[in-house]
């Protein structure tokens, strides 16, 4: 990536619900219908001393509203208001435009500001929803370490790792909370530290909207519903749980829009470690060689090795493949191993004739369909313990109405944008299959 400061930084936010009524004459109030005014803050070319304020309102072309600039970043927009209309607000002051570009002088450098708008009446009743949104200037210099490609750090954010804690009532073992003392909408991520680069805060910002707009049309398609992009941010103090590997990382807060556009805000957290955990007995009795027969009698050899301890495994062997590793969860609590549908490798060289090839593993139910990852992991079939020891796998992952129902699970080599299996149906254990220990 070049890494060329550009001067450019744009935060915009739509404006949260903080509607509220001031009135110098209450009995008036009581006559008097004000408009439900909408309006959105557009932030742009953000320099040292200056900064270009775009405001734009739902309303009508009559309806006035006021706004301002403040340094106070922690007293609530509301407070802030309320003090400017007591002192007192002329009509020269008010603004009917419903598209308004402005642009702010006399700015200190390095200094976080707030500008502030809202509907306001000629005689100085306030409607609408408040509209507050944060920035800050760059340094004399024209950047500050702090800001990076458009990307500026907003100190309205905390972000930390908590580990072990609840969120909505459920516990987690790896949580991350952000302190927010803003409306600035945000979503929180995690990457690893040493793939966390400043430079590109851009790039993983646009990639990240690029996959919560693909995750919320599917999600609406599937279940019917029209939920919206603002429904997937978070405004003020908020927590999310991961579910993360061994590793060093950091958590981020990626500022975005309610209608879908990266503001260009982000907080970053502190490094932190995940250290893995000692195996368990029950996880370790896992590991070592097993034959698994299904109930067409084929049979395979397979050797489930450590791959995270009391998380996961890898499993190789299967279809004969001692090359392709499969990663295979396992459920602590229920002691049971899980499959899924995955990529399993890419670029695998399947000889002279076919070339190289991306292998998967799928899935089959009992209709003859099959089903792969490319639209989410399929968990295909669950091994755990029976009564006498012996361990089995059972013909479905999921025990859920309408959930595919899998009898087998098989490799399928992409080549050129078509799928081909490796080894014949035949030769491929079916479920409800047998797993049994031959060297553990």
């Amino acid at each position: 990536m070049n890494l060329v400061k550009t001067y450019l930084s744009k935060v915009m936010v739509a404006c949260a619900t903080i509607a509220f009524m001031l009135s110098c004459d209450p009995a008036e109030e009581q006559v008097v219908e004000h408009p439900d005014i909408r309006l959105n803050i557009t932030v742009d070319d953000i320099t040292a001393t200056t900064a270009k304020i775009k405001v734009t309102h739902d309303g009508e072309s009559s309806d006035t509203w006021y706004g301002f600039v403040t340094d106070d970043t922690t007293t609530d927009a509301a407070t802030l208001i309320a003090a400017q209309v007591a002192e007192g607000i002329t009509a020269n002051e008010l603004h009917r435009s419903k598209q308004y570009i402005t642009i702010l002088e006399a700015l200190q450098p390095e200094t976080s500001y707030r500008y502030i708008a809202i509907g306001v009446s000629a005689k100085g009743v306030t409607y609408g929803e408040v509209c507050a949104v944060e920035f800050k200037t760059l340094s004399t210099g024209g950047t500050t370490p702090d800001d990076y490609n458009g990307m500026s750090a907003n100190d309205a954010w905390t972000v930390m790792y908590i580990g072990e804690d609840e969120v909505n009532g459920v516990a987690y073992e790896h949580v991350v909370k952000v302190r927010s003392t803003d409306n600035n909408p945000y979503a929180i991520t995690i990457v690893y530290a040493e793939q966390y680069d400043p430079y590109q805060l851009r790039d993983l910002a646009e990639a990240m909207l690029e996959d919560m707009m693909a995750y919320l049309k599917e999600f609406n398609a599937t279940n019917g519903t029209s939920y919206k992009f603002s429904d997937m941010l978070y405004t003020g103090s908020a927590a999310d749980p991961f579910d993360l590997n061994p590793g060093v990382y950091r958590a981020l807060a990626i500022g975005y829009t309610p209608e879908g556009e990266v503001s260009g805000l982000y907080a970053v957290s502190d490094e932190f470690e995940i250290k893995e955990a000692m195996a368990s007995a029950a996880y370790s009795a896992w590991l070592g060689e097993w034959n698994i027969e299904g109930q067409n009698h084929a049979v395979t050899p397979v050797v489930l090795s450590k791959k995270i301890a009391n998380k996961s495994f890898t499993m190789t062997g299967w279809e004969g493949f001692d090359d392709l590793a499969i990663e295979v969860e396992y459920n602590a609590e229920l002691d049971a191993i899980f499959f899924y549908s995955q990529l399993v490798a890419e670029d695998y060289d399947l000889g002279a004739e076919y070339g190289k090839a991306d292998i998967y593993l799928f899935a089959g139910d009992e209709d003859g369909y099959y089903y792969d990852n490319k639209d989410g992991d399929y968990y295909i079939a669950i091994g755990g313990i029976l009564d006498d020891g012996v361990r089995a796998i059972v013909r479905y992952g999921v025990n859920v109405p309408g959930y595919p129902k899998f009898v087998q699970m098989f490799f399928m080599a992409d080549i050129d944008g078509n799928f081909y299996a490796l080894t014949a149906e035949d030769d491929i254990p079916s479920f409800i299959a047998g797993m049994n220990a031959t060297q553990n």
